[in-house]
């Protein structure tokens, strides 16, 4: 029988956890950044950057940096962390809120070392010191820390270390550059760049709905997409059934190959291979198979919504017939085989077997699927109808209307609100259709 000991490897976990956030609160005392004015030089603290200072005799001001304040709150919640499990009272998952401590800390000094010139702007000879150097350092030693109270509780094990590399690419590639999104709250001026740019709150989200045709915008948007999941799925989910149906190797992969070329042609040559079929002067449609009865299609809006939903199943099919394909060969053949002894037809097997087995893949592409009903295709929208003026207003989309502002007023900025705007619909439209999942089905649902 082990002997239970007071500095268990939880408390000495909280020890060093307390210890850290104390070197924390240390660090942000010692000088974070120089500059001179005068002849001389003079040092700033972490605490002086965080809640803002008067500088250079008072001729500068500059402002609370939010980055390191959050890191301040981070080692407040070490401090937290450190008490509540010394107490023992939640100490499987409480390494978690170390470990969030300490990445938080590594951020904002990070961040805080980059952009010190901006927050700056306006001293000489501006430079980072110790003080940044040594934040970041308690914050790995947070992360460290963490790491070791979770696998000493199995929360998480040795293996689980394996995933750091790809864990690391994905914060660096996709979650740093989120740092970004605050363009689509600030009047941007590319001469003091990004930080230093003035806060303009919601005007740049205004422009999406100013226009008189902002309701035709999202209406074609919402309805295209709308009509596209349910075809797109409905094919891929089709095409797939027949592609698992062909016996013949050869058959099957040459068919595999073809259905899938559309997918991999660029936007240009699909545009160009359309106008081959629609051109006035030299199209197939209008000299080999109308005949004399011509038809201006780039002029005649009333074909443009079937003639882009061809397009985009046509281009698509492929792809989404693969991955229909590669869920339908998982299914244990010997069902089919006893449900054709008990009698079952072809679509008596699809219905029973099939579509049951395949329900959580094809819930999990129409939620993934509905958390991009607020983007499209912009090369179909654009490029494919040769941006005609005539087929405005049923060619124009969010994107396409983002682009054609950016290029005429030069503004980052709203293009920046308008990819946000769309990020934030597709959240909540991912987190309302799960929820529906799992009121209706909830083994189907994806969280």
């Amino acid at each position: 029988m082990e002997k239970k000991t007071f500095f268990s490897p939880e408390r000495k976990a909280a020890l060093v956890a307390l210890v850290l956030a104390v070197l924390g609160f240390v660090a942000y005392a010692t000088p974070f950044s120089q500059y001179r004015y005068n002849s001389k030089y003079y040092t700033l603290s972490g605490y002086d950057l965080a809640f803002g200072k008067s500088v250079m005799n008072g001729s500068l001001d500059i402002g609370p940096v939010i980055y390191l304040i959050l890191a301040l709150a981070a080692i407040v919640v070490a401090i937290v962390f450190a008490v509540v499990l010394f107490s023992h009272k939640i100490p499987r998952l409480s390494g978690l809120f170390l470990f969030l401590a300490g990445a938080v800390q590594v951020f904002a000094n990070i961040i805080t070392m980059v952009t010190i010139k901006d927050i700056m702007d306006g001293c000489k000879r501006i430079s980072a010191l110790t003080g940044l150097y040594l934040g970041m350092a308690v914050g790995l030693a947070m992360v460290v820390t963490a790491c070791y109270l979770l696998t000493k509780k199995k929360v998480l094990y040795v293996l689980d270390f394996m995933v750091i590399p790809g864990l690391v690419y994905l914060l660096c590639n996709n979650y740093l550059p989120m740092v970004g999104i605050q363009i689509a709250w600030k009047k941007l001026d590319f001469r003091v760049g990004i930080w230093r740019s003035p806060w303009c709150g919601w005007d740049n989200f205004k422009f999406l709905f100013a226009s008189g045709d902002a309701w035709m915008i999202i209406r074609n948007t919402l309805a295209y997409n709308l009509v596209w999941i349910v075809l797109t799925m409905f094919m891929g989910f089709t095409v797939g059934i027949c592609l698992a149906e062909v016996f013949s190797k050869v058959v099957q992969r040459v068919s595999q190959t073809l259905i899938l070329l559309p997918q991999l042609i660029s936007m240009v040559i699909v545009a160009y291979i359309v106008y081959g079929f629609l051109s006035t002067s030299a199209g197939w449609l209008n000299k080999g198979l109308l005949g004399d009865a011509e038809i201006n299609w780039y002029g005649a809006k009333q074909y443009w919504p079937f003639i882009l939903t061809v397009v985009h199943i046509w281009k698509g099919l492929g792809y989404n017939s693969i991955i229909y394909l590669s869920s339908l060969v998982g299914i244990d053949r010997s069902l089919y085989e006893a449900a054709y002894i008990d009698g079952c037809g072809k679509m008596k097997q699809i219905t029973q077997i099939t579509w049951p087995l395949m329900r959580p893949t094809i819930v999990t592409l129409l939620i993934m699927s509905c958390g991009r009903i607020m983007y499209s295709d912009f090369g179909l929208f654009y490029q494919v109808t040769m941006n005609s003026g005539a087929l405005y207003t049923v060619a124009t989309t969010l994107d396409v209307y983002v682009y054609r502002a950016l290029m005429q007023l030069n503004n980052l900025a709203m293009s920046s609100a308008a990819s946000a705007f769309q990020s934030v619909c597709g959240f909540f439209l991912v987190m309302t259709v799960n929820q529906i999942t799992r009121w209706l089905d909830r083994e189907n649902a994806m969280f």
